[in-house]
């Protein structure tokens, strides 16, 4: 087989893998709706918080039992100021103007917190009302027109999903060739797209070379 026909062969074979790197390539260049697809909300108001009318860090232990420390975080919300502790046994929640254990937080907590960050997002107006709400021991759920919010019931951190974060997302594994969503054989494709690229690419250069030099001189 010539080079001219094995070039001509995986050309063929790379088109599908160029253009699909191509359109996702300029979308991901232009991100249109990226910014509220991936809306950072946020339960933390911003804020000067009165740390003299606030229990200690230090006092924290007293309300969370023997268990130990590893972090503490301080910030402010719709419901007062809280302590975020992460423990051996998890995280946890503490009213930080009590010193009372917060976690969980009910149901009706999370529903306030959660609309109290959608009317501070810059896309608020796009979320529409609150719909469904569903929970279990671990987290709040509530369905808006645009997007699904989660808020942990144990650590207050909040997070949005939406039909265009899932679509951009699917992009992402289109453009890295994440098609079979098994990660092995995604990997192998990977490199074989690589691969097939190189191979392109070396018959081109021999044609090139050929060419060269049957070049007639002057």
């Amino acid at each position: 087989m010539s080079w001219a026909r094995v070039h001509r062969t995986l050309a063929i074979a790379l088109v599908v893998l160029l253009v699909v790197w191509s359109v996702t390539g300029l979308l991901f260049h232009l991100k249109p709706g990226w910014d509220r697809a991936y809306d950072q909300l946020a339960v933390e108001r911003s804020g000067s918080l009165r740390l003299a009318t606030l229990v200690p860090a230090t006092a924290l232990q007293t309300a969370l039992g023997d268990v130990a420390i590893e972090r503490i975080a301080l910030f402010d919300t719709h419901l007062g100021p809280l302590y975020r502790v992460t423990t051996a046994d998890g995280p946890a929640l503490v009213d930080a103007t009590t010193g009372a254990k917060r976690s969980p937080l009910t149901v009706a907590e999370c529903e306030t917190l959660i609309a109290d960050a959608v009317s501070r997002s810059a896309f608020r107006a796009d979320y529409g009302g609150p719909g469904k709400t569903s929970s279990d021991e671990r987290s709040v759920i509530v369905d808006y027109q645009v997007a699904t919010i989660t808020l942990g019931r144990n650590d207050a951190r909040i997070s949005q999903r939406g039909s265009d974060t899932d679509r951009i997302d699917w992009m992402y594994r289109i453009h890295y060739l994440q098609w079979t969503g098994n990660q092995t054989i995604d990997r192998a494709f990977a490199v074989l797209g690589l691969l097939l690229i190189w191979a392109v690419m070396i018959p081109g250069i021999m044609l090139f070379v050929r060419r060269f030099r049957r070049a007639p001189t002057r």
